[in-house]
C-alpha cells in the first residue's frame, strides 16, 4: 500500500496545484551563490536549490507574495531532508506585527506530508516576505518552496 507521503516523496508537486499561495525556489529573489539540484526526490516543481555547504554565510533567498486578502496565514517551508542538511536554517518571516525569526533542522524528514514544515501562523495584512539565511549554517541549507495557507 502506498503512504501519502511515498507518493509525495515520488512525484512532482505542481506549486500552482496546492493549497494556498505558493511561491518556487525559481520565483526567490537569491542573493549569493545558489545551486539546482533535484537530487533528492520529494520537492516543489522542477527540483530545489542549494548554496552548495559554503561556510561563507552569503546567501540569502527571499520568498515574496502578496496574499490575496489580509488575515491569519499558517507559513510553510518545503525542503528534501539528507543528513548533510544543516541542522540551524535561519529563517525569518515578515507578518503585520513585525519579524519572526525561527531555525529549522533541515536533516529532518519535513512533517508535514514529508515535503513542508509548519514556521507558524501569523497575521498578514497583504504583502509577506520569508527569508531564509545560510548564516551559521552546519551543512547545506537548501530552498524549495514557501506556502501560506489561510487559517
Amino acid at each position: 500500500m502506498l503512504t501519502v507521503s511515498w507518493v509525495l516523496a515520488h512525484t512532482l508537486l505542481d506549486p500552482k496545484k496546492l493549497p494556498g499561495v505558493v511561491v518556487d525556489d525559481e520565483d526567490a529573489k537569491l542573493t549569493g551563490d545558489w545551486k539546482s539540484s533535484s537530487a533528492t526526490p520529494g520537492y516543489v516543481g522542477h527540483g530545489y536549490r542549494h548554496n552548495g555547504n559554503a561556510k561563507d554565510g552569503n546567501a540569502n533567498a527571499r520568498f515574496e507574495v502578496r496574499l490575496p486578502k489580509p488575515g491569519r496565514y499558517e507559513v510553510r517551508l518545503a525542503y528534501p531532508p539528507q543528513s548533510n542538511r544543516a541542522s540551524n536554517v535561519k529563517i525569518e518571516i515578515q507578518h503585520a506585527s513585525g519579524t519572526k525569526s525561527v531555525s529549522v533542522n533541515q536533516r529532518n524528514s519535513p512533517p508535514v506530508d514529508g515535503v513542508f514544515v509548519s514556521l507558524g501562523e501569523f497575521e498578514f495584512l497583504g504583502d509577506s516576505t520569508v527569508t531564509v539565511s545560510t548564516a551559521g549554517a552546519d551543512g547545506y541549507v537548501v530552498i524549495d518552496a514557501v506556502q501560506w495557507l489561510a487559517k
